[in-house]
């Protein structure tokens, strides 16, 4: 997995405070901006796009060159989903692995999760045929649920992991089993038509029965490893002005206050910085490379947010960000493989091609 893409809580999808920091920095010292909308393209990454595949993530798409590489992150629909492409057959050893887990998970709880109408310790089946769901207790708290759904859909195993607390647990086996009863597999280059979720290596139709989904997706150039790009897109049922990417920035402030390194945030190169439309998201985006440091090398780091719109499926907010120097999932690792211009123009082209997908009646 590219830690580099996911560092991020599973309810709070969030930019890295080293990230607001250097970018709060960069809007300081560096305040011209590009005012081109789209940089000249060199004839490589004429090249690099020359071929190119379709992503589906979530209720959207995005066009990669043909030889990108997509690591899957966190996926939640209510609760966190992860596959198992082609490891469906391992669903009784899976299942078995975690039982063999209760007995010292029960020695652990308390609460109402010691009372005699608990689920602590033992498995049902699920809503589906091919699914089983396990009781057990939460590591974050002895008096919460950990309740597990295995799905086996075809080849593939699918397990989804839920923590309600006792009085909503049945609300949450209600939920596990919705998600089962909506699951088919997805090959990775297929583009469904009728509404609902692509998750890695299947498909939720829509089961509408949640205001929040998250998924997240990371894409490397192989043709250029040190190029890596995720996007995240998060459906909540309010507005958290936390969202947006300025506030943040102001946010920063106060440790860039305290900050004894202005020579070399100056050195910061400001490429583009100031609100952006992409498709029905409007944002802010900050596109900056950054020189380097001690412990890390150069390299370019860009960011777009949109806070989107609550409740809203096809307009969730979404978070893009880009690195170059990426090795060994540390960004700086190694030099850039691509100029400036080059870059933006990558940024421009991915970024540019997310949309949302169409289904039959849309």
């Amino acid at each position: 997995m590219l830690k580099v893409f996911f560092l991020r809580h599973r309810r709070m999808i969030s930019i890295s405070m080293a990230t607001l920091f250097s970018l709060f920095l960069i809007a300081v010292f560096n305040r011209k901006v590009n005012g081109v909308d789209m940089v000249p393209i060199s004839p490589r990454i004429t090249q690099l796009f020359e071929k190119t595949k379709t992503i589906c993530v979530g209720r959207f798409l995005i066009d990669i060159p043909q030889g990108a590489e997509v690591v899957y992150g966190p996926t939640s629909l209510p609760w966190p989903i992860t596959a198992y492409p082609g490891k469906g057959d391992s669903i009784d050893a899976v299942i078995a692995e975690r039982l063999g887990e209760l007995e010292a998970e029960k020695a652990w709880a308390s609460g109402p999760l010691i009372e005699s109408d608990s689920s602590v310790g033992k498995m049902i089946n699920g809503g589906m045929p091919n699914q089983k769901i396990v009781f057990g207790v939460s590591k974050g708290s002895s008096r919460i649920y950990r309740i597990d759904s295995y799905i086996k859909v075809n080849g593939d195993l699918f397990i989804q992991q839920a923590d309600p607390i006792s009085s909503e647990k049945d609300l949450a086996v209600k939920e596990l089993n919705a998600i089962a009863a909506s699951l088919r597999s997805r090959g990775e280059l297929e583009i469904p038509r009728q509404p609902g979720v692509c998750i890695e290596a299947g498909f939720v139709s829509d089961p509408n029965i949640s205001d929040y989904e998250a998924l997240n997706i990371g894409i490397r150039l192989v043709a250029y490893p040190d190029v890596h790009l995720s996007l995240s897109v998060t459906k909540k049922d309010i507005l958290v002005e936390s969202d947006a990417l300025e506030p943040r920035l102001k946010q920063a402030e106060e440790i860039a206050s305290h900050s004894g390194n202005t020579a070399w945030y100056s050195h910061i190169k400001t490429l583009r910085r100031g609100r952006r439309q992409i498709g029905k998201w409007y944002g802010f985006e900050m596109l900056a490379r950054k020189p380097a440091q001690a412990e890390e090398g150069e390299s370019h780091e860009f960011v777009f947010v949109s806070q989107g719109e609550p409740k809203n499926s096809l307009l969730p907010v979404l978070e893009i960000e880009f690195h170059t120097g990426v090795k060994e999932n540390r960004i700086g690792g190694t030099k850039p493989s691509v100029s400036d211009d080059e870059a933006v123009a990558i940024w421009d082209k991915l970024t540019a091609s997310i949309r949302v997908r169409p289904t039959d009646g849309q």
